[in-house]
């Protein structure tokens, strides 16, 4: 398209809503004109009214209808004067290093990780024909993109691509296409990069420990858990934090089971506080499996905890002399590559009748009901989300019972126990409806609330959303035909 016609049809949309606006007024005038006038002739003229107020009704729905349509081709429009072609994503999201050939360079020289799209573990995408957790192919997807679509970070643009969906069977949301082996290894190991968060927090510390952070790390847990503000010094206080926030956990455990004795596995621990308070009041025998050296070496240090090898998110197995009594994850069932594989294991490694313990998992309640953005929470290492009936659900799937089920601020808690024939009862077809409308609501919140430059990276599905949004009450125009979030 020409720039002179280009130009000459912005003004004119520019133009369009003032005009539109003014003629509506003028018939706003004139039908209450009518009105008065065949008010004050004869009560016979009613229909007359009844007729002109649904005429007057359909032109302010035509007025909305045309502003809406303005502002979709307007966005069309400002594309092209951009000089990006139609159609096509606005900025690429570009590699950590420049690379031709989209290939990722691992931070410790490893090779380059597949990029082939495929259901072979260390291929670089695992892509999922059905529900990690209950094995349902039926579902929905609800959302195309993961955190790294709004980061400048991400290894390629393909990485922010995960399709998340609505599983029609429990109900849970999850990755549909996620990242495997090296490629995973990846966003483990540079965790600031990739989640957008500066991990100076001893126990987030995602890089492999070197002498000088060992001398370190033993100054500083010297002191111990707990050292009091009226003798201020060098100390890990980030102990005492998680320590404060774990109690409730001990409390639980110690209040709904029998813990006296009991052999005790926690997965993904910070500092092993829980561990440390089951063995502390109960006797507990413990052992812990962390994600980073630098957990390892606190827990080790400071508790004298066992620990095994780190943790392999994507192929998840439990290393340690098996049966468990209970076993204790935290924030896993969010970050298990395969979910069904993690599930499996930590069954397999329980007694009969044993107990699993998930804590710190996302409730999608943190972005359903608005106050927070999907795309942003959903970050690359989150691959499944739920609420508590659907988390329920999924675990049931793999052969456990529920104990008890809570939350707290935002995260769900959910004490399962190991049953010898797995027993649920799949999502209602009325509430799957509503939570896929409600996931599909929290998507096009969350694209309409990008800004700046990351908003280019939506312009394929900008008019499409901003449709289906206005359609939904998720938006509205307001009075200057300016697209407002409408608060739930």
């Amino acid at each position: 398209m020409p720039l002179g016609r280009l130009s000459s049809s912005l003004r004119a949309l520019l133009a369009l809503p003032d005009r539109l606006s003014g003629e509506l007024r003028d018939v706003e005038r004139a039908l209450r004109g009518m009105e008065k006038s065949v008010a004050q002739t004869s009560k016979r003229h009613d229909s007359d009214i009844e007729s002109l107020r649904t005429e007057m009704s359909s032109l302010r729905g035509e007025l909305r209808e045309r502003l809406l349509q303005y502002h979709l081709q307007l966005g069309r429009l400002s594309t092209l004067a951009d000089g990006r072609p139609e159609g096509t994503l606005g900025s690429r999201i570009p590699l950590p290093k420049t690379a031709e050939d989209d290939s990722m360079e691992s931070p410790r020289g490893q090779s380059p990780a597949s990029h082939d799209a495929s259901a072979n573990g260390n291929s670089g995408w695992l892509e999922l024909s059905a529900c990690p957790a209950c094995g349902t192919a039926d579902r929905t997807v609800v959302c195309e993109w993961n955190k790294l679509a709004l980061l400048d970070t991400a290894p390629d643009a393909a990485s922010a691509l995960y399709n998340f969906a609505v599983c029609h069977g429990c109900g849970i949301l999850y990755a549909t296409r996620r990242p495997t082996g090296e490629r995973y290894r990846y966003l483990v190991d540079n965790f600031e990069d990739v989640i957008d968060k500066d991990a100076k927090n001893p126990l987030i510390n995602p890089h492999p420990l070197t002498d000088e952070d060992r001398v370190r790390y033993r100054r500083l847990i010297a002191r111990g858990a707990f050292v009091s503000d009226h003798e201020p010094g060098p100390s890990l206080g980030s102990v005492f934090r998680d320590r404060m926030e774990n109690a409730g956990h001990v409390d639980l455990l110690g209040s709904l089971l029998n813990p006296r004795g009991a052999r005790v596995l926690e997965v993904r621990p910070r500092a092993g506080t829980i561990l440390e308070g089951l063995r502390r009041h109960y006797g507990a025998d413990v052992q812990a499996m962390a994600i980073w050296e630098s957990q390892q070496f606190i827990m080790q240090e400071l508790y004298g905890i066992p620990t095994s090898a780190l943790i392999d998110f994507d192929r998840f197995a439990i290393p340690h002399d098996q049966p468990f009594d209970l076993i204790v994850c935290n924030h896993m069932f969010n970050h298990a590559v395969r979910l069904d594989l993690f599930l499996a294991a930590a069954r397999d490694a329980l007694r009969p009748g044993g107990h699993l313990y998930l804590y710190n998992e996302i409730d999608d309640s943190e972005f359903l009901e608005g106050g927070q953005s999907m795309i942003a929470t959903m970050n690359p290492l989150h691959m499944q989300a739920a609420d508590r009936p659907s988390l329920v659900r999924a675990v049931a799937a793999a052969g456990f019972e529920p104990v008890f089920v809570n939350g707290r601020h935002k995260r769900n808690i959910c004490l399962m126990r190991r049953v010898e024939e797995p027993r649920w009862t799949p999502i209602t077809p009325e509430e799957r409806a509503l939570r896929i409308a409600a996931y599909q609501r929290a998507r096009d919140r969350a694209v309409l609330r990008t800004a700046g430059r990351v908003r280019d990276r939506f312009a394929t599905v900008w008019a499409s959303t901003v449709e289906r949004a206005v359609a939904t009450g998720v938006a509205r125009f307001d009075d200057k035909g300016e697209l407002r979030i409408v608060k739930e």
